[in-house]
């Protein structure tokens, strides 16, 4: 049983990669759809750099928060020793 879905399996592929083989063979892509893919690659990386740049952009920012929260448990604790002195 387990061979036989091997080979249905293998079979598949096959068919699917001769299919694509034929339908591939049309001549290729002109310069019209090759600029389009090189514009297309280029929006991709300026995204991922945005992307990246708005992720550096977030730590600095978590970390000013954190570094605000720690002041802020620091003065609560100044707060909470000058009203246990009275």
């Amino acid at each position: 049983m387990a061979n036989l879905k091997k080979m249905f399996l293998m079979l598949v592929t096959v068919a699917f990669l001769a299919g694509t083989a034929f339908i591939g063979c049309g001549g290729g892509i002109d310069e019209e759809q090759w600029q389009e893919l090189q514009d297309l690659d280029a929006k991709i990386q300026q995204l991922q750099n945005d992307k990246s740049n708005k992720e550096n952009d977030k730590n600095k920012i978590q970390s000013q928060i954190n570094q605000k929260d720690d002041q802020l448990k620091k003065l609560q604790k100044d707060i909470d020793l000058i009203k246990n002195c009275k």
